[in-house]
C-alpha cells in the first residue's frame, strides 16, 4: 500500500487495513492515523524529490526543506497511535 497521498482508493484502502489490523481502536484514531500517514509519504516524496536542504524562494538562501517538519510531525503523530499498520507500511 505505500505510496498514499492524496487519492481517494488508496486511502480507503488504508482506513480498511487499519480497521482490520485495530478492531478495538476507535475510529477517529485510525482517520487521524491515515491522515498523517498521508501526511508522511507526501512530505517524504518532496523531501526525496527537491533534498533535505533547499533554497528560499525569495532569498536564495539554502534553508531545511520545509517539509523535514511536516514528515516529523506526521511521523510523531503515527507514533504515539501506536496502531498495528506494518502491512499498510508493505513491511507485514
Amino acid at each position: 500500500m505505500g505510496e498514499v497521498g492524496r487519492d481517494p482508493e488508496a486511502r480507503a484502502a488504508v482506513l480498511t487495513a487499519l480497521r482490520l489490523l485495530n478492531p478495538k481502536r476507535r475510529e477517529a484514531e485510525i482517520v487521524i492515523y491515515a491522515d498523517a500517514l498521508a501526511d508522511y509519504h507526501e512530505a517524504q516524496a518532496n523531501i526525496h524529490l527537491n533534498g533535505a536542504i533547499v533554497f528560499h524562494p525569495r532569498t536564495g538562501a539554502p534553508i531545511d526543506n520545509p517539509y523535514l517538519r511536516i514528515r516529523d510531525r506526521a511521523a510523531g503523530v503515527i507514533r504515539s497511535l501506536g496502531l498495528r499498520a506494518d502491512p499498510v507500511w508493505g513491511v507485514g
